[in-house]
């Protein structure tokens, strides 16, 4: 039986216990991973610049849950430069890709103001008690 619990962003089902639901954030359009129906990474606009250091060190700091054997490749440049390894990250509330970090620093992507409201929140660090076993993307 699944209980349901929007309130909480989560839910029970069976023996699962109960599971987060994390909030996406990072997954443009245009990226292979990316949400189609999601934002356009070309339209988004600037991270304010005094807090983009914070952003940064906290977009690179997430707790990795899911790895790729693939790599991540910069969308917006001719060169389809490789970033890196691709992981999923998180802070136990939101879940971004690893690269995100790239095209913050890179190009000034915004960011949803929710989420630069609670890294502000957390002081820009990381929660370090997150069970990545108790979350769900």
């Amino acid at each position: 039986m699944t209980e349901n619990h929007p309130e909480l962003g989560t839910h029970c089902s069976g023996n699962q216990g109960m599971k987060r639901q994390l909030k996406r954030i990072g997954f443009f359009r245009e990226l292979p991973y990316g949400n189609p129906d999601g934002l356009s990474i070309s339209s988004s606009f600037s991270v304010p610049l005094d807090k983009k250091s914070d952003v940064l060190s906290y977009l690179k700091s997430g707790v990795h849950f899911v790895v790729s054997p693939g790599v991540s490749r910069d969308v917006l440049s001719a060169e389809r430069t490789i970033i890196g390894s691709l992981t999923l990250q998180t802070d136990g509330i939101f879940a971004w890709p690893s690269d995100l970090a790239y095209y913050v620093e890179k190009y000034s992507v915004s960011l949803p103001q929710e989420f630069l409201q609670h890294m502000a929140h957390n002081a820009w660090v990381i929660p370090t008690d997150i069970d990545i076993h108790s979350l769900e993307d």
